[in-house]
């Protein structure tokens, strides 16, 4: 059914009214079909939004929100060494990585308790503790929205290379934005497995969780466990305070970047990681959240909006007083205070991860 002039403030977790044109719940093909259709005829824009777990949504939005829902998850191919499974664009992405877990198809493992569904995946390229999900897809599978066909869904697939994957980035947010919706992903998982273990906060969560259980070995479901144990301490919980998770990408530098920095700052944190267009394939990361801390905002509070009080990457919408909810505006207004005092000590320009609607 599509309904007009929805109120979307409980459909994303930075809990921001919003009042949407449209608005219909998919969970068949048929109906995206159908949302489509109806979307041409009313000259509206189609855009997916899920469970809004990253997105700055504004007061209003002359759109169609489609809340995906397909669901399903199926192998459609397995060799001794890998497994390819097929997960519909609707699925949770938390109940997928532990089902993953549970099947021993391994590699996910490292991303546990992410908020969302396994659509938004690929658009975000999302990743944590060392792992992107941009090593672990093997294609998607989306609807064309630019297509002249009107009588069928328009299906197309990209591969992983053409998916212009990059840190927290993809052609689903560049090129394709708002041509795409995308209805599957397509993961090629290891069938022996090897941890990922570069983040020392990781390691040593991992080494008192086998202390606690008398384990001789390392074990996916181990490392599952130690990430949703450190998210959870780390990360506020939506459904108490409202906010989009980590709100600021981290700072991606190369090496000579990072001896610049370093000769002023010596005690900064900072991480190593993979990236193609660099020399030697390697990058280093600035913890966004230090860069924050550095500059006064932990805990900093202006109105109804402030940086967490433990985690300060994390915006919080304090919903205290519900007529004084804050739309996008304010959201904008406050980072970009965060931004340009980072950029005034530090030189570097934040990025913020949520999309704006």
């Amino acid at each position: 059914m599509i309904e007009r002039n929805v109120n979307l403030q409980a459909c994303n977790t930075l809990g921001l009214a919003s009042i949407a044109n449209a608005y219909s719940r998919i969970y068949t093909l048929d109906e995206l079909h159908n949302a489509i259709v109806f979307s041409h005829a009313e000259n509206l824009t189609c855009t997916p939004l899920g469970e809004g777990s990253n997105v700055i949504l504004q007061d209003t939005i002359d759109a169609h929100i489609l809340d995906i829902r397909l669901a399903g998850i199926n192998k459609i191919k397995e060799t001794d060494s890998h497994v390819w499974i097929e997960v519909a664009a609707g699925e949770n992405w938390h109940d997928w990585v532990m089902h993953s877990v549970d099947a021993q198809w391994f590699g996910l493992e490292n991303l546990a308790l992410i908020p969302g569904r396994v659509g938004a995946a690929p658009i975000q390229n999302i990743g944590a503790y060392g792992c992107e999900v941009s090593s672990l897809i093997d294609s998607v599978n989306f609807v064309n929205l630019d297509s002249d066909n009107r009588t069928a869904l328009a299906f197309e697939t990209l591969t992983t290379d053409q998916c212009q994957f990059a840190y927290r980035d993809s052609i689903f947010k560049q090129a394709l934005a708002t041509k795409t919706i995308i209805t599957s992903v397509v993961f090629k998982l290891d069938k022996i497995f090897s941890p990922q273990l570069s983040y020392p906060a990781l390691t040593d969560r991992l080494q008192l969780l086998i202390e606690q259980a008398d384990m001789n070995t390392v074990s996916a479901a181990s490392v599952a466990e130690a990430v949703i144990a450190i998210r959870s301490e780390r990360l506020p919980d939506p459904k108490k305070l409202a906010n989009a998770g980590s709100f600021f990408k981290n700072i991606a530098i190369d090496q000579q970047q990072l001896n610049a920095f370093l000769e002023h700052y010596p005690d900064a944190p900072h991480f190593q990681y993979s990236h193609q267009a660099l020399a030697d394939n390697i990058g280093y990361k600035i913890p966004a959240a230090w860069l924050i801390e550095q500059c006064g905002f932990k805990g900093q509070r202006s109105g109804n909006l402030g940086m967490h009080k433990d985690q300060a990457l994390v915006l919080i919408h304090y919903r205290d007083n519900t007529a004084s909810d804050v739309g996008a505006a304010e959201v904008i207004r406050f980072t970009d205070t965060i931004i340009e005092a980072v950029k005034a000590r530090f030189g570097f320009i934040l990025q913020r991860e949520p999309q704006t609607l």
